[in-house]
């Protein structure tokens, strides 16, 4: 167990009321790792559902497991520091890793909204087990324990479909060109320590439904090919920083 003494930051107010207080966290302490003013500079560690149960399931106290999070990492507009990965390369060594994002982006003119259901529906329909199984929050389509007949798709926690648009738009000026900016995110269980797990297979298992929905043929992986070399390969760090 990992005691870490700092001053608490609050990254802005809508990450904070959005991200932080509707994930309902009993307690979320932002620790600055990186020099640049986004999200890939900090981590997460909160006190939750899921580490005060691991406490009690191995008759510890609430607060001694807690969840680490590393956000940011798959922002392709923004900078990433190595001192984000230098720090995270240390985490992964010596803990478990519960789950993983994967992310695609792309472009794509269907509206995220209760309206558009039957359109998302038909595109995520072989994960789509239920219909108790999605949700709608705001412009975020959520697809909870997906399930595929034809994959092992329960290596998916859950599958979500939002615009990145405007979520991006809410606190910075984009340009309107990408006003039909899309992303399709899964959330991987690992559970246990990453070295050795294949992501290849979880990439594999969501690329063809991701190609559809941006309607392209072809994805090019160079950033996620840079990002998992840095978590192998200490000779990578010699890049300052990170950015597409």
């Amino acid at each position: 167990m990992i005691d870490i003494y700092t001053h608490n930051h609050i990254i802005n107010n809508y990450f904070y009321t959005k991200e932080i207080v509707k994930s309902k966290d009993y307690r979320v302490t932002t620790i600055k790792i990186g020099d640049t003013q986004n999200l890939s500079s900090y981590i997460l560690i909160k006190n939750n559902l899921e580490s005060v149960s691991l406490s009690k399931s191995r008759k510890k106290s609430k607060g001694h497991y807690s969840e680490v999070i590393f956000s940011g990492l798959r922002q392709p507009t923004k900078k990433i520091t190595i001192d984000t990965y230098s720090i995270l390369i240390k985490f992964i060594k010596r803990f478990k890793v519960s789950n993983i994002d994967i992310c695609f982006d792309g472009l794509n003119d269907v509206e995220v909204t209760r309206a558009s259901y039957f359109k998302l529906d038909y595109i995520f329909k072989d994960y789509i087990a239920s219909k108790i199984d999605t949700n709608f929050i705001y412009t975020t389509f959520y697809i909870n324990r997906p399930s595929n007949k034809l994959s092992d798709s329960d290596r998916f926690k859950k599958i979500v479909v939002y615009d990145k648009y405007i979520k991006e738009h809410r606190v910075k000026n984009i340009d309107r060109e990408l006003k039909n900016w899309k992303r399709i995110e899964v959330t991987v269980n690992i559970d246990f320590k990453l070295n050795g797990f294949n992501l290849d297979e979880s990439i594999q298992d969501i690329e063809p439904v991701a190609k559809h929905y941006f309607n392209t043929s072809s994805f090019n992986y160079t950033y996620l090919d840079l990002q998992l070399k840095l978590l192998e390969d200490k000779r990578t760090h010699k890049r300052k920083n990170l950015a597409l």
